[in-house]
């Protein structure tokens, strides 16, 4: 059976104020006990004491003497001589003229004594002893309050809880894909904590939710256009009067679009599955400088097509990582380089280390980036510049960053003072990875 919090509380109050209460009554009756048994006691014997004086000062009759103390508090009756008290105790009777038995959690005293030829027993009316009405009015006292705390503490807690039952009505709605749903921020501080966390919460999820989209549009725009062009130009190559020379352009335009969409499903994919990694594995020990110029060399009919300057300076660095995952760094940052440095431009790439990284800047001379684009530039089929969109698909720098964040570095770009952007990699380093 599910409790609400609020009765769960309630309930706690409870028990706590009736443990109290049967403590409390516990402790009363502990203290109080001794003297009200004295008392009980005293009272009964002071009636006895009476009896005594009149039997020895007067010649009443016993039904006379308890006809004159009817008016006392006590209660007297006559009882036989088979009556259990008075046939287990009648020595003590006979020997002191009376026995005096207390028994009960509120003492209860009864006074057994001869007189004339019967016994009679004077009883303490405990409905009319004192300590039994402060007992009653303790006990209903502590029912009372048992009660009241109880109602209060369910208002109470219905009150402090009220930003929980707010919360727990807006996880409802981002459970139902509501991710514009906030609560309001008020309240103690841990409710204020909770709250704003909350609504962080909400936004990220808007955020990641709006970006599920955009990655699904992205894609579905990415595939199209190529398959387009292929279907286009696979339906002009039905025609049998074109020439050699149209037929070969056209084939090489499929085959482009053909490459083209193979790169982006090979992007996509390892795109993926770095985005489900937490570590690296597969790591070796490699000269990261000689990488960088095996790429540079692969690179070579782009960046000569464009008669490109290129300004090559690495240090000697071994670094310990994944071989596959470090080259699709350098590979996108200078492709990227290339496709956007004009003809005869140049480009530079230095790689040195520092107490603390490994510094790889790639820079170019082509033209700048906003704070905008520089802020976007490493997201997923991000293009700052739609003039040169059928360059490239928006993954090349997104998989940089991802593999930089794995390997614990920083990928970041800036604009040069002299013209152009610079992409810098800084990746962390152990001493013992560099050494021959």
């Amino acid at each position: 059976m599910n409790i609400s919090l609020n009765l769960k509380v309630a309930l706690m109050f409870f028990g706590v104020m009736l443990i109290s209460a049967v403590m409390a009554v516990a402790i009363l009756v502990m203290i109080f006990n001794p003297i009200m048994t004295t008392n009980s006691e005293n009272q009964v014997l002071s009636v006895v004491n009476s009896i005594k004086q009149m039997q020895q000062q007067t010649d009443l009759s016993s039904n006379e003497i308890r006809q004159l103390l009817s008016i006392s508090p006590v209660v007297i009756e006559t009882v036989g001589e088979n009556d259990r008290a008075v046939e287990t105790h009648k020595y003590e009777i006979r020997q002191n003229s009376y026995y005096i038995e207390t028994a009960g959690i509120f003492p209860h005293s009864t006074a057994y004594m001869q007189i004339e030829d019967g016994y009679i027993a004077i009883s303490a009316s405990s409905r009319d002893n004192n300590y039994w009405v402060i007992y009653f009015v303790v006990m209903l006292s502590f029912i009372i309050c048992v009660v009241l705390g109880t109602l209060i503490t369910v208002v109470i807690t219905r009150i402090v809880l009220k930003p929980v039952s707010a919360l727990s009505r807006a996880a409802s709605e981002v459970a139902r894909g509501n991710f514009g749903v906030r609560v309001e921020e008020k309240g103690a501080e841990e409710y204020r904590g909770l709250q704003r966390n909350f609504n962080r919460m909400a936004a990220e999820l808007s955020g990641t939710e709006t970006l599920r989209g955009d990655f699904i549009s992205n894609v579905s725009h990415e595939f199209k256009t190529p398959l387009a062009s292929i279907q286009g130009f696979a339906k002009l190559l039905q025609n049998e009067d074109l020439t050699a020379e149209d037929r070969a352009e056209y084939t090489q335009v499929i085959i482009d679009e053909t490459s083209r969409l193979s790169k982006l499903a090979v992007n996509i994919l390892n795109l993926s599955k770095l985005e489900n990694q937490t570590t690296i594995a597969n790591k070796i020990r490699f000269s990261l400088d000689e990488q960088i110029r095996k790429i540079i060399l692969m690179l070579e009919p782009e960046w000569s097509k464009k008669n490109i300057d290129m300004d090559v300076a690495l240090d000697d660095i071994y670094y310990f990582g994944n071989e596959d995952l470090m080259g699709q760094i350098w590979q996108n940052i200078i492709n990227n380089a290339i496709k956007f440095t004009p003809v005869g431009g140049n480009i530079r790439v230095h790689l040195f280390r520092t107490d603390t990284n490994i510094t790889a800047r790639i820079s170019d001379n082509g033209p700048g980036i906003s704070k905008e684009v520089s802020e976007k530039i490493f997201e997923k089929f991000y293009q700052g510049d739609h003039s040169r969109k059928t360059e490239g698909n928006g993954l090349g720098l997104a998989l940089v960053k991802r593999i930089v964040d794995l390997c614990g570095g920083k990928v970041f770009v800036e604009n040069l003072f002299e013209g152009g952007v610079c992409f810098v990699v800084e990746l962390p380093f152990v001493i013992g990875d560099m050494l021959n």
